[in-house]
């Protein structure tokens, strides 16, 4: 047992280090399998002691410090975390070699575009990618986002911090949108794994694959993708105001075809894809049916669909967690959809 307790201590020393770039280290958010949500530490010690009354088992750390109002608006984005979960793969042939693919493809666009070389954890059920990371100015100075220029028109349309939409950002920009779509890192939840403890999800020891080179990348390249990423929500969210602003009644809501198209046509793949970001918002935002017209229209839309290639998770139970974690932005367009999901395009548009 000590030895393993070394072996953490060495690891969580290590997941530390992530954060030389950030203004302190503690106080600072964990989690366990013994707490009752996020506890915060004042130091590594406090930590290790929750770590250990837990066994070491589901003991994670948060990649962002304390964050009180005060604290929050001194926060920059520092820290990456990219989620590749094996279940994104899980109807494949050989889930894990298309999951190694998808890494593989992950790190050289790390590469390319930031000069990355991050941490890679393996988890049991997927790979955790830890990047640290800077945007400086001319001086080299590291301010919040909410103080450049070129974004505050958008500060007002969104409903995270810019330290969160940018991370959010890109996490689906380095991974050309084939991470886990069901991960939300935010300022508040950035919970990342220590190596050597136990995921029990999985009931696997978290293992290192790669190991950070110690410098902080530098995602000033992102920022005119950024950019292009608020531009867009900015015009989805104006869309949505004025289709809310000139409906009065379900009669005369805005109708999409291809959209309609696709709720009579079962297909063997990207069902989940399009629940997310095409079904539910088209049905719940635009549509503005009720709760038990959605799960209705989109349990038959998924038996069917069911009888040419098993959904190998609950839809039943996916349709309700989306429909309460809805943010109430429109469905992604077919242009959009074009550059996020060639395949599923051309599958609809055939």
């Amino acid at each position: 047992m000590a030895g393993k307790k070394h072996t953490i201590i060495e690891n969580v020393n290590f997941i530390l280090s992530h954060f030389v770039g950030q203004e302190f280290l503690f106080p600072r958010s964990i989690m366990t399998t013994k707490t009752s949500g996020q506890v915060f530490v004042s130091s590594e010690d406090q930590m290790m002691q929750y770590f250990e009354v837990a066994n070491f088992v589901d003991c994670r750390i948060n990649g962002y410090p304390f964050h009180h109002e005060e604290e929050k608006k001194k926060l920059y984005p520092s820290f990456i975390f990219i989620d590749l979960d094996l279940s994104l793969c899980s109807t494949c042939k050989y889930p894990i070699r298309k999951l190694d693919y998808i890494l593989k493809q992950t790190l050289n666009k790390i590469k390319e575009e930031i000069n990355g070389h991050p941490t890679v954890l393996w988890t049991g059920g997927g790979y955790h990618i830890y990047q640290p990371n800077k945007i400086e100015t001319r001086d080299k100075e590291r301010p919040p986002l909410e103080t450049f220029r070129e974004f505050e028109e958008f500060v007002p349309i969104l409903r995270n911090d810019l330290c969160t939409e940018f991370i959010r950002f890109a996490g689906k920009y380095l991974t050309s949108n084939k991470g886990d779509p069901k991960h939300y890192p935010s300022i508040y939840s950035c919970l990342i794994r220590i190596p050597g403890t136990i995921n029990s999800k999985h009931n696997q020891t978290v293992k290192i694959i790669q190991k950070w080179d110690g410098i902080e990348a530098n995602t000033n390249s992102l920022v005119m993708p950024f950019l292009d990423h608020l531009i867009q929500l900015k015009i989805e969210n104006e869309e949505l105001r004025m289709i809310k602003q000139n409906s009065d009644s379900k009669s005369n809501i805005k109708k999409i075809a291809w959209i309609d198209k696709l709720l009579e046509t079962p297909i063997p793949d990207h069902r989940y894809f399009c629940l997310w970001h095409i079904l539910i918002p088209y049905l719940k935002n635009i549509k503005r049916l009720s709760q038990n017209e959605i799960i209705s229209i989109l349990t038959e839309w998924f038996e069917k669909c069911n009888r040419i290639n098993k959904v190998r998770w609950n839809y039943t139970k996916r349709i309700r967690e989306q429909l309460r974690y809805d943010k109430g932005y429109p469905p992604i367009s077919f242009e959009n959809l074009k550059k996020e999901n060639f395949e599923l395009y051309n599958l609809l548009e055939s």
